[in-house]
């Protein structure tokens, strides 16, 4: 809500509010403070002192455990709360501040002059826009940009910042500041631009998967039913690419023939775009709707295509000052809070993701509860696990510890990690498929007896290269190479060594089956919007309620082991 009038509601507090201030103004405490320029990142010049930056700034909650343990509850099968989700409201009131909480923020940002047309309040966060030479007297710090040399990105950062100590307990983060992680693509090369050779195709789904290869071995019945609302499909798009309808349509005429009066619809998210004609590398987005969509029957598919990153750096030293410094997550997460109960997705896949270690714990503690909002909304969340296999091997903290390192999202309890498979008969996990254990989340209960059985399975093996009591991932695993995809009017294939290599290739497709899961249960009378029961609960009391539907869940840790068939 805009603050138009907030000085004639709130007058008394704000003389009181700013009397305080000046008497404590020496009094700060530290919110953050990195150590190092984080690996993989060097520090520029100073910004001009004008430039306008948006921050975002979360409120403490502190009835998150109560709220995450009733989202929990009601996302497991054989529990009395099981499929009574949530609505908006009922989120939001209880999740919501208390108003004294954000009143006293707001009179703080009012006190350090940002303008009152720039502050936003959105459940548990506050937005506001403030020069660079602003938010350094704010937040007791200095700006930097900082460049990163692999991406060619740069981004404009701090290595620490502070409020003011009777504020403190009521901020868990400021963004962006100290927040340095690199949003990628779940998948390490772009496509080769060459046909597919009819040798290819005839060798079989054991080197070359299409829609009609995934339905015979997962058991996906063609069928035909009229397209609901409950069954929505999200597709997350993000880093410019875009799902292209001329290589869509092409490509169900050629492998999903029964589907070619299929369609999906954009929406752009903060500053997102529809750009049909860019010629940039778009196969991750082609090959999300074209396998999603082409599995899914009759569903309503919807690609949100969300704006945000750091920038591109060609022959320059600074970004454009007209580059948004916004997160996607964040942006889209909030924009999907934000609906009505009717729009939201039952399903959402997302084919990307970061290195948790490259992220603050708050910052990931923060969006994690967003994601858990939303599946307390009914809404199943899934990512690709990563192609990183257990993760790197050192720690970027200074101690240089030989460590198996996570991927995030994929880390977040209240997210579905899709790991990889490949091969028909035998299914193998595959060599690159994410998998590890949170060093920033506990494990869930839920996954007590799958890890346990892990562990014994494991013996000593790896001791101390990972976290034994983190959250487990991947929690299931579906064939993820070898795909045939169309970008930009050409066919490739994916594959291990010369095309596309990652696990997105799984989620989207799973994605697929658990929207299909949904309609299942509607058709049997289940709760209207009943979480897709596999992931990640059923691997813990071992049941699939399903409609010829048949899944893989992962060894928790995709290091050379076979997935298992969940029964």
């Amino acid at each position: 809500m805009r603050l138009q009038f907030f000085f004639l509601q709130n007058l008394v507090l704000v003389l009181c509010y700013i009397r305080l201030t000046l008497a404590i103004d020496s009094s700060y405490h530290q919110v953050e403070q990195l150590d190092k320029v984080p690996d993989g990142w060097s520090r520029g010049d100073r910004p001009l002192a004008s430039k306008l930056i948006k921050f975002q700034l979360a409120i403490t909650q502190y009835n998150a455990g109560e709220f995450e343990q009733k989202v929990i509850e009601l996302s497991t099968p054989d529990h009395v709360n099981y499929g009574q989700h949530m609505k908006r409201d009922e989120v939001q009131k209880l999740l919501s501040s208390s108003p004294a909480v954000s009143d006293q923020i707001i009179v703080w940002l009012l006190s350090e002059n940002v303008p009152a047309s720039s502050i936003n309040l959105n459940g548990h966060w506050i937005s506001f826009t403030v020069s660079i030479s602003q938010v350094e007297k704010m937040l007791k710090t200095k700006f930097f940009y900082f460049h990163q040399q692999v991406q060619q990105t740069i981004a404009i950062r701090t290595l620490g910042y502070s409020v003011p100590r009777a504020l403190h307990p009521y901020i868990q983060l400021i963004l962006p500041t100290t927040r340095f992680g690199n949003l990628i693509l779940q998948r390490r090369s772009t496509l080769e631009q060459k046909p597919v050779t009819a040798e290819q195709l005839a060798a079989g789904c054991n080197t070359t998967i299409t829609p009609d290869c995934l339905r015979d071995l997962y058991g996906i019945d063609n069928t035909t039913t009229r397209p609901e609302w409950r069954n929505r499909l999200g597709i997350s798009g993000f880093l410019e690419q875009y799902a292209l309808h001329a290589d869509f349509d092409e490509f169900l005429r050629h492998y999903a023939k029964s589907h070619t009066d299929s369609n999906f619809s954009v929406v752009t998210i903060k500053g997102g775009q529809d750009n049909q004609h860019s010629m940039s590398d778009s196969v991750e987005a082609n090959l999300d709707v074209q396998y999603s969509i082409s599995l899914a029957d009759e569903v309503l598919a919807t690609f949100y295509s969300t704006g945000g990153r750091g920038p591109v750096v060609p022959e320059i030293n600074h970004p454009d000052p007209t580059e948004s410094t916004n997160k996607p997550y964040l942006e889209q997460l909030h924009y999907f809070l934000n609906l009505s109960d009717e729009n939201l997705p039952a399903v959402l896949s997302n084919s990307y993701g970061e290195d948790e270690q490259s992220l603050l714990p708050s910052y990931v503690n923060a969006t994690c509860s967003l994601f858990a909002q939303l599946a307390a909304r009914g809404v199943s969340i899934l990512f690709s696990s990563g192609d990183e296999g257990p993760g790197s091997c050192v720690r970027n903290d200074g101690t240089n510890q030989t460590r198996s390192l996570p991927g995030y999202p994929a880390s977040c309890p209240f997210v579905t990690a899709v790991g990889g498979t490949y091969g028909i008969n035998p299914e193998r996990a595959v060599y690159f498929s994410g998998g590890g254990f949170s060093e920033v989340f506990p494990r869930p209960q839920y996954q007590d007896q799958a890890v346990k059985g892990y562990f014994h399975h494991l013996a000593s093996r790896w001791n101390g290269l990972y976290n034994a009591t983190g959250r487990g991932y991947s929690d299931v695993s579906a064939q993820a190479t070898s795909f045939i995809v169309r970008d930009h009017g050409d066919y490739g294939q994916t594959g291990f060594t010369d095309i596309v290599l990652g696990n997105s290739s799984g989620c989207n497709w799973t994605a697929a089956n658990a929207t299909l899961q949904l309609r299942c249960h509607r058709r049997v009378g289940s709760s209207d919007r009943a979480r897709y029961t596999l992931v990640p609960y059923a691997c813990e009391i071992g049941i699939v309620r399903r409609c010829k539907l048949t899944a893989y869940r992962s060894s928790v840790m995709s290091i050379g082991m076979s997935p298992t068939i969940i029964t």
